[in-house]
């Protein structure tokens, strides 16, 4: 079984991202969107600096193994709104995780992500989580977020916390 271990992101973690983002989910984007990876290297250096000035807008976490490859990272940011409502929401930017790892691995670092987020929302005091998917393979996705409480809607994940 895996060993690893979740921490803050910093802003030497961005590079391993950006390649981990590279290699395993590029393709799932590049029909619709032209991947950049300067533009993703920027946004998520601004996301980190985020976390550290103002730590109740950004969550950026990094899971590394024992010999520190990345194998996991998850990125959300609060204050988000749905137009019809002015409930606290946060949005999940990323999920991701190692793809060429085993799928008992992969679903561990998933659902470390859901409580990763639920316990950054209750500590930020936010309402609902929303999390959505681009993939096209997404309904052990969905329905993981499903065993967890939340309410899926197409490719959209939405929880109420209490």
């Amino acid at each position: 079984m895996l060993e690893y271990t979740w921490s803050p992101a910093t802003g030497s973690d961005v590079n391993d991202i950006v390649a981990m983002a590279q290699q395993h989910f590029e393709s799932e984007i590049d029909e619709i969107f032209t991947p950049d990876t300067t533009a993703l290297a920027r946004n998520i250096t601004f996301a980190v600096v985020s976390q550290f000035y103002m730590p109740a807008t950004t969550l950026v976490s990094v899971a590394r193994d024992t010999t520190g490859k990345l194998v996991s990272y998850t990125w959300a940011k609060t204050g988000e709104r749905a137009p019809w409502s002015d409930d606290s929401m946060m949005s999940v930017c990323m999920a991701h995780v190692d793809m060429t790892l085993s799928t008992r691995d992969r679903l561990r670092l998933l659902i470390d992500q859901l409580s990763i987020w639920e316990q950054f929302a209750i500590n930020t005091g936010t309402q609902i989580i929303c999390s959505t998917t681009v993939r096209k393979e997404q309904d052990g996705f969905l329905r993981l977020h499903a065993r967890y409480g939340y309410d899926v809607r197409g490719s959209y994940a939405y929880k109420r916390l209490p």
